[in-house]
């Protein structure tokens, strides 16, 4: 069971980003490096300004709601996999996004019962520098008794932000580091001088929306490894791709997707928020038949609270948050 989360999720607090891309875009091909380098931080940094104001619980209508839609969802896909009896099917779902903010990690923090694998790796006793390690997501998590030998798997969340997070630090651009003091904003950075603006940048660990996406050797490396874990969890039999708030603009994640759904027991399931949405999709995917949008009809849009409805039907007598 797998997601894909795109940014129409964190709204109404994070507006999606629009034409952002499209601006920078517009200024790489004119040369201006350096105007381009700094409409990228600015949007960076008003993103981090949101996520700050998040993780300190700052009482805002915009963030409680998209926070709470996250809290009933993540519980929802956690009663989901606690129904599951089978062992043969693990207790994991994997929650693929391109979103920067921590609305998963926050929400899944506001629910004790659920175990989010975000892809660090915490064994070491020693320092909170926790390295990312994508193997992470291959762990599986058993408890057992203490009267009995038997054990029990529990329901896992894996957390798989393919363009990287606002708590991730590049160190050096060899490794990728957990910003354990939660995020950070640049502070104090000269915005007038180009190589402060560059250096600031280049301590995110963000896959920029951008044309020059590849510019880090490591965050190439660490973006096509997830990728891959993407096209690899969809050649399983019977795997289930569920899209919300995704648009598939991003070109190497529409064609990884493209290549996924030619495992014909696949199946990709899109919730568009609104029937103009609908056309769009049907055009990215009339190749694949094993695909199947969701629109609103003539009701109103699929925003995430119809969303989380939809899916707590699966599990009428638990998908209320806990």
């Amino acid at each position: 069971m797998n997601f894909l989360i795109g940014s129409g999720a964190s709204m109404p607090a994070i507006q999606v980003a629009g034409d952002i891309e499209a601006q920078i875009n517009g200024l790489l091909m004119g040369g201006d490096l350096e105007q381009a380098n700094l409409v990228a931080l600015d949007f960076i940094e008003e993103l981090a300004e949101r996520n700050v104001d998040l993780l300190a619980d700052i009482d805002d209508e915009p963030l409680v709601e998209t926070l709470s839609n996250y809290v009933d969802f993540l519980s929802i896909i956690d009663a989901i996999l606690f129904e599951r009896k089978n062992i043969l099917l693990p207790r994991q779902a994997n929650i693929f996004t391109t979103n920067y903010d921590l609305f998963i990690e926050k929400a899944a923090s506001k629910l004790p019962n659920v175990t989010l694998n975000d892809g660090f790796d915490r064994t070491s006793a020693v320092g909170n520098r926790y390295l990312f390690s994508p193997a992470r997501y291959f762990d599986r998590t058993y408890r057992s008794g203490n009267m009995t030998d038997r054990i029990v798997e529990l329901p896992v969340l894996n957390l798989i932000k393919v363009h990287g997070s606002l708590s991730w630090m590049r160190d050096t651009d060899k490794e990728i580091r957990f910003a354990s003091d939660g995020v950070k904003l640049s502070g104090n950075v000269s915005k007038i001088d180009p190589a402060a603006v560059t250096a600031a940048l280049g301590t995110r660990a963000l896959i920029l929306p951008n044309l020059r996406k590849f510019e880090s050797a490591l965050m190439e490396r660490v973006y096509f490894d997830l990728l891959r874990l993407l096209s690899n969890c969809m050649d399983k039999d019977n795997a289930l791709l569920v899209a919300f708030g995704f648009s598939f603009a991003d070109e190497h994640i529409l064609d990884i997707t493209q290549r996924a759904l030619r495992n014909p027991t696949s199946q990709l399931l899109i919730f568009a928020y609104s029937d103009a949405n609908v056309a769009g999709f049907s055009s990215k995917f009339a190749q694949n038949r094993n695909i199947t949008i969701v629109a609103p009809g003539q009701g109103p849009s699929i925003d995430f609270k119809s969303f989380n409805a939809i899916l707590r039907a699966i599990i009428p007598e638990s998908g209320a948050p806990q």
